[in-house]
């Protein structure tokens, strides 16, 4: 393997590990706000109610501690990442995408101490709203820097994702009361298949399979908004997250419908040639 080869590779390790980090990030504050710890620290921010300010005094104020050090250490390592990508990333794709995923980070900063002094049901949103479009920013980027699956990969993705989203619905407290180690399970799973399903659309966008790409984003966008839903802030029918999770196995299934037609197609063109 060449420098160059190395150096890409660096790159992409230190890419999807910033991913991984925000996605942790989100995790800890999600399950933050359902342990109500976010009003812990006495509504003081970036202060706590410990040490001088500096440090928690018990373990709600832990949790809340705990997230704001996570989201701190997350947001160097993203400036690390963005610094690499504009001296290291021929894609100009990957480079605006870390960009804007940086870019978004002062406000969700902003919305993130609101969230503590305000605390309201429209900063809330706004904040998980932002969180997950820097999400989506840097799982593009991974998809650019990781070399593009074939049909028949793509057809196993939708598999996979038809596969959890029986769990995405189950675990989502809309049939059940469930604790909140689950409900963040379920979002753990879920911003898993909403990743995957961006994933593919950028894939299917890159093989010329418009039909796919469409419906990869379809169902990757009620995805969202079902775990938007299932956050419970806004006092709407959690049957709407059960009606949503119908949509996107239905989306996937026409993923799989038009990927094998496309497969069909290809096998039948190839053995035309021969």
């Amino acid at each position: 393997m060449g420098i160059q080869a190395r150096v890409m590779v660096r790159f992409r390790n230190a890419l999807l590990g910033s991913t991984a980090g925000t996605l942790l990030l989100m995790l800890v504050g999600l399950y933050t706000a359902y342990k109500g710890a976010g009003l812990t620290c006495e509504r003081r921010w970036p202060l706590c109610d410990g040490w001088l300010g500096l440090f928690p005094a018990n373990w709600p104020s832990f949790v809340e501690w705990s997230h704001r050090l996570l989201a701190m250490l997350v947001g160097f390592a993203l400036l690390g990442v963005l610094y690499a990508a504009w001296r290291r990333q021929d894609d100009r794709r990957v480079k605006w995408a870390v960009t804007a995923a940086v870019a978004l980070l002062p406000s969700q900063i902003i919305l993130g101490a609101l969230t503590v002094t305000e605390f309201t049901a429209l900063i809330t949103a706004a904040h998980f709203t932002t969180a997950s479009m820097i999400l989506l920013c840097l799982a593009a980027a991974c998809a650019w820097t990781l070399e593009t699956p074939p049909v028949g990969r793509l057809r196993a993705l939708t598999v996979g994702a038809a596969l959890v989203v029986p769990l995405h619905l189950a675990l989502d407290g809309s049939l059940f009361v469930v604790p909140v180690s689950v409900l963040t399970g379920y979002y753990a799973l879920s911003f898993l298949l909403w990743g995957a399903l961006a994933a593919g659309a950028l894939w299917a966008h890159a093989r010329g399979l418009s039909r796919a790409r469409i419906l990869f984003a379809l169902a990757s966008a009620v995805t969202w908004v079902d775990m938007l839903l299932a956050r419970r802030k806004f006092g709407l029918d959690q049957g709407l997250t059960d009606v949503g999770a119908v949509v996107v196995l239905v989306l996937i299934a026409g993923v799989f419908w038009t990927l094998s037609k496309q497969t069909g197609t290809s096998g039948v063109t190839a053995a035309r040639a021969d």
